[in-house]
């Protein structure tokens, strides 16, 4: 056996810990903006800065993050704390973002603001970390290719829940008083996540370097190496475009189900339906990266995923089950994107090491999350911006004009996205080949020093 493989209890062990990761995310993703806009009342513009904010503290806060992680040093390991202690504060502060303060006016959007501030602050000390692991636990290209199959089974798994329980616990629970639903959707997901993590802090391990803390590049030259790293641009530039649009279909679509389709009943279902097909088409897209590359597979999926959206935005939607047979389709292209995109960028940190001789991993991440994250802070002001310039009007019967715009919003921004993402990706140099000389050329490059 190969020394770099990694079992499947290990696969499975990190695998579950995006499970936790993305009932945290997903939930934010999905519901925030209209828990603000529906259950607070408050409007979709004070919604979307609300939630900018936040999101903007997160992304100024994951490259410290990953700087500080990656000179950790416990018996645990770099990481592996960070997730254990920081596992309870995050389930927490996820129920307080979701709870209804007796405030009016600036009270309420200083409190609704603050709480957004800590739960973001407790989401990048346990998702940074996290993230960091894969490149930790092996450098082989197709083990991490598995692993971060792992981790997105997992992570699907989690959205899928997320999606197509939270509506459902929202109105069982909360009886007919979404507001109260809310609490209890906060406290089982942060129940669920916390014992999850601990599965991850418990059985996978993280690998030795031989390098003291104080051997670790300054924060110039990690700088450096990544402003040399263009494979890392290509993945860092595309992912970002694609998620920072992606959102105006995904914030939207439960304003569309309620709003144009009045089949807000279903929300649990309609969620569900399109995390779901993205959760079973992750294992063809992992089988066909390893058979045809992963380049190869990003613009087979982002095409599927350009059509898809077409089809959204031209068919005149009905019913429940056309709704259904569409998100679908965007959902098995739409699979793709996490396992493809997470097992991409470890490949970049081998270029980044064999261009500048600086290995960075933590470091990397971070700087990738707080870009991600910056763009999605900017998606959602637009999207404030945008539903309020379409005149759209939280519990009130919305025009025709607005429905339609909305439907714009939701299709032809992502539809850019998906087209630029998929050019961006056509230059992406490291395939499996390529990556096996960077690996070999610095298992070389380190010898010969350890000689000299």
């Amino acid at each position: 056996m190969n020394s770099q493989t990694v079992s499947n209890k290990v696969r499975a062990a990190y695998g579950i810990g995006d499970y936790a990761i993305c009932l945290y995310w997903s939930g934010v993703g999905l519901y925030l903006l209209y828990f603000y806009t529906d259950i607070i009342g408050i409007t979709p513009l004070l919604a979307g800065w609300i939630y900018a904010l936040g999101i903007a503290w997160d992304a100024v806060t994951d490259p410290f993050m990953g700087y500080l992680a990656e000179r950790t040093r416990t018996k645990m390991g770099s990481y592996r704390p960070y997730i254990f202690y920081g596992a309870i504060p995050l389930a927490l502060s996820f129920v307080l973002l979701f709870w209804v303060p007796p405030f009016e006016g600036t009270q309420l959007f200083i409190f609704l603001l603050i709480a957004n501030l800590i739960h973001r602050t407790c989401f990048t000390i346990v998702s940074v970390p996290y993230s960091s692991l894969t490149a930790r636990i092996t450098d082989d290209s197709d083990e991490r290719t598995k692993l971060t199959t792992a981790r997105m089974i997992g992570a699907s798994f989690g959205t899928l829940t997320i999606s197509a329980l939270g509506f459902p616990i929202v109105l069982w629970f909360g009886g007919g008083e979404e507001a109260l639903g809310f609490i209890y959707l906060g406290m089982i997901a942060g129940l669920a996540a916390v014992l999850v993590l601990s599965i991850t802090v418990r059985f996978v391990e993280e690998r030795k370097f031989n390098f003291p803390e104080a051997e670790l590049p300054s924060f110039t030259k990690v700088a450096r190496s990544i402003a040399n790293n263009y494979p890392f641009w290509i993945v860092f530039a595309s992912i970002l475009i694609l998620i920072s649009t992606s959102i105006m279909f995904n914030s939207n679509l439960i304003y569309f189900v309620k709003y144009a389709l009045d089949l807000h009943a279903y929300q649990g279902l309609i969620l569900g339906v399109s995390s779901g097909s993205a959760l079973l088409a992750i294992p063809l897209w992992a089988y066909a990266a390893l058979k045809i590359g992963k380049r190869n597979s990003w613009m087979i999926a982002m095409s599927l995923l350009i059509l898809g959206f077409l089809i959204f935005y031209l068919y005149p939607i009905a019913s429940l089950s056309e709704l259904l047979i569409i998100l679908s389709f965007t959902g098995f292209a739409n699979g793709a994107t996490g396992v493809l995109f997470w097992s991409m960028l470890p490949d970049t940190i081998e270029y980044g090491e064999w261009k500048t001789d600086v290995r960075t991993e933590s470091s990397l991440y971070g700087f990738m999350t707080f870009a991600q994250k910056g763009a999605i802070a900017c998606a959602a002001l637009f999207l404030g911006l945008a539903l309020t310039n379409i005149g759209f009007e939280p519990n009130q019967e919305q025009t025709a004009e607005t429905l339609a715009g909305l439907k714009l919003i939701m299709t032809w921004v992502p539809l850019a996205g998906v087209t630029i993402s998929l050019m961006l990706v056509s230059f992406y140099p490291i395939d499996k080949i390529f990556h096996q000389k960077l690996i070999q050329d610095i298992a070389d490059r380190k010898l010969v020093n350890a000689k000299n």
